[in-house]
């Protein structure tokens, strides 16, 4: 079959028209030579009329529509329509027209509301036989069938168009009659589309629809009408987000989206997207209200997501709802966050993805101190971070706005601000003391001001003079107050300056402390019975030293204080003859004074212990007298200190007769139960100290008797 101008015809039609022509031409040819006299003219057959529109009105009555032919001589006498349900008949003739003028003819009954009806016409001359033009092009109906979708909610229309006016536009136009009596062109297709699916809008009605098709000079030809009872259970289509975005001025989250189509849309339901699910937050009444802000958004403390449903007006189901569209694609706004690195003098700008739709580029927004906004950078679509060198004392707010790929539509981030601060200054840093602690290490008392923002403390230390040295990195958080003890050094005999440097929060060297120095003290045994002191004095320290307190500690008894000294010199002299008594070990230290220290935290410090020890002395007399003052002989100990002690006196022949191993025994001249002989005796003194040296004497004592 064909649309257009009867083109094609089924095999049966061509070969009827082809003999209907050959006949008609051997008719005409045989008049003529029998006749052979008379015009041309009064011999002639006449055209059939050229079909333009063949309509089918409510009933399935067709309504033809034809152009008259040329009739020059006047010898029209009637036009024949014939029709048919097939296309291959059998045709049947209406009523003729006798009038030329006339183009239109109406076939009650035609039936064209239950399928195509066929018709052809013929043009009768007034002149001798044969006086019948040959047919016309054979023209159809247009029948339409509608039925319901599966699922509901769309009328299914379908139609034939097996044999269509040859002057018509390749197109059908789809119609909609609703409310009744109202018809609506619902769209046109192509010529070569026969099927049609309309969305149901209205809740519940009766629709009715038919198809046109129209020729170059405006003809129509409208198929049956077909229609049936519908429901629109279909939902609107799923709205598109535009984009979320931050609104620069409230802050708040808004989302956009383009309107469903469907007129019968009644609004739009708002979903937060979490990850617990969806939520729904509120809803949008109205096809066309395609914009939503959410007061209740905290875009500045995290990415959000949201998503968008329609819904029309007709309610169905159990309990009664609208018919709902699903949710589209999650868009998510962008998340924007600085860090400060106030010692690279450097702010870091991050931001989380635009969610919904490929980024082209993005652009990075900045407002210094509140001034105008401008853009900063422009970036690719692929970037999440920028980097920006900034001034200090300053505040900067940035946005990053990211663009659609090909595209002009836009979302911005959040407002996100950063106040570029100095860092922190180290402050001020004093080395309080430098001290020898019990154990004899150095302790170092070190100080910052409080608040300071420290990053980590450098112990230097020079001995006896050298060059400073790192003997220690100590953390920033020790402070404002640390101390801070040195193993590895020897206070007796080497003097040590330390000082402390102070790196800032960025690492940086802010200051470096005082110096301070440990108090070296010496100790040496005088052969008068003194012991001679000289230390160093205390250096460096914001006050000034007032005393210096030596303490004392006698055989490795506790140290008391011994005399308090002023600041200078730098020596004493301990008479230590009172003690011959003891083992001569005598250990000191001193303690240096602070005073007027402008913060009020004076200080001291304390040396090293020194020990003078006093040579042992032993006097043994050379002589005794019994019964007289110096009646006891025994050598007399002094500094000594004896772990091991033997004292013997022997006769002549060197043999001894008495002995002892008590240092405080003497001997009182007595060997047995009786005194001796007067005369003269040897004697042998031997012992060893607590240090393990042996000291030995011996000699000769005379004995005498009084009187």
């Amino acid at each position: 079959m064909n649309q257009k101008g009867n083109k094609v015809h089924m095999s049966l039609v061509h070969t009827t028209e082809v003999v209907r022509s050959m006949s008609n031409w051997f008719s005409r040819s045989i008049a003529v030579l029998l006749l052979g006299i008379g015009p041309l003219f009064a011999m002639a057959v006449l055209d059939p009329p050229t079909l333009r529109c063949a309509s089918v009105n409510v009933a399935g009555d067709v309504t033809l529509t034809w152009t008259v032919p040329a009739d020059p001589g006047g010898e029209f006498l009637e036009y024949q329509v014939f029709w048919s349900n097939a296309l291959a008949g059998p045709y049947a003739a209406l009523p003729p027209v006798p009038v030329y003028a006339t183009s239109t003819a109406f076939h009650a009954g035609a039936g064209a509301n239950s399928g195509p009806v066929f018709y052809f016409m013929t043009t009768v001359s007034s002149g001798p036989l044969p006086n019948t033009s040959i047919p016309s092009d054979t023209v159809a109906t247009l029948f339409l069938q509608v039925f319901q979708s599966a699922p509901l909610g769309s009328a299914n229309l379908s139609w034939n168009a097996s044999s269509l006016p040859a002057s018509v536009i390749d197109e059908f136009s789809v119609w909609l009659e609703y409310p009744v009596g109202t018809w609506s062109l619902l769209d046109e297709v192509s010529g070569s589309t026969f099927a049609y699916q309309h969305v149901v809008s209205i809740c519940e009605d009766s629709l009715t629809f038919r198809i046109g098709v129209t020729d170059l000079n405006g003809c129509t030809s409208f198929s049956n009408r077909d229609g049936e009872v519908f429901r629109d259970v279909t939902p609107p289509s799923v709205p598109v987000l535009t984009a979320v975005s931050v609104d620069p001025v409230t802050g708040l989250s808004t989302i956009t989206w383009s309107p469903s189509p469907q007129t019968d849309t009644d609004g739009y339901i708002i979903v937060l997207s979490t990850p617990g699910g969806g939520v729904i937050i509120d809803t949008v009444f109205g096809q066309n209200n395609t914009s939503f802000q959410w007061s209740a958004s905290l875009p500045g403390e995290g990415s959000e997501a949201f998503t968008v449903a329609a819904f029309d007006t007709c309610l169905v189901g159990d309990p009664p709802s609208p018919n709902t569209s699903a949710t589209g694609p999650v868009h998510a706004t962008m998340y924007a966050t600085t860090t400060y690195d106030r010692c690279a003098s450097e702010i870091t700008l991050n931001w989380t993805p635009y969610v919904g739709w490929v980024t082209g580029s993005h652009q990075v927004l900045v407002s210094v101190n509140g001034g105008a906004w401008g853009v900063l950078a422009n970036l690719p679509g692929t970037e999440r971070t920028f980097i920006h060198p900034v001034q200090p004392e300053r505040t900067y707010c940035y946005r990053v706005r990211a663009i659609k790929d090909q595209s002009t539509v836009s979302s911005l981030s959040n407002t996100t601000c950063r106040f570029t601060d100095y860092p922190v200054a180290a402050g001020s840093n004093y080395l309080r003391t430098v001290t020898v602690s019990a154990g004899q290490d150095i302790q170092v008392v070190d100080s910052t001001a409080a608040g300071a923002q420290v990053s980590a403390y450098i112990i230097e230390r020079s001995p006896n003079g050298a060059a400073f040295q790192t003997v220690a990195t100590l953390p920033g958080a020790l402070g404002p107050v640390f101390t801070w003890t040195d193993t590895e050094v020897d206070p007796a005999t080497v003097g040590y300056r330390y000082r402390v440097q102070v790196l800032d929060s960025c690492g940086t060297l802010a200051t470096t402390s005082n110096m301070g120095a440990n108090i070296v003290l010496r100790a040496g045994p005088e052969l008068n019975g003194t012991n001679r002191l000289t230390w160093n004095g205390y250096a460096e320290w914001a006050g000034a030293p007032v005393a210096y307190n030596m303490f004392r500690s006698i055989d490795n008894g506790p140290f008391l204080l011994l005399a308090s000294l002023p600041p200078d010199p730098w020596e004493y002299v301990d008479d230590v003859q009172m003690f011959t008594g003891t083992a001569g070990r005598f250990c000191y230290f001193v303690q240096a004074v602070e005073a007027g220290n402008p913060s009020g935290i004076n200080a001291t410090s304390e040396s090293n212990i020194a020990c003078a020890v006093q040579e042992e002395l032993v006097y043994i007399p050379n002589a005794m007298v019994i019964g007289g003052v110096n009646h006891l002989f025994g050598p007399v100990l002094s500094y000594a200190d004896v772990s091991e002690y033997q004292f013997s006196i022997l006769n002549r022949w060197g043999q001894i007769i008495w002995t002892t191993h008590d240092p405080a025994e003497f001997w009182d001249g007595i060997v047995g139960s009786d005194h001796v002989q007067q005369g003269i005796y040897a004697y042998y003194c031997a012992f060893r100290t607590g240090a393990g040296r042996q000291v030995v004497r011996n000699g000769t004592v005379t004995v005498l008797k009084a009187d």
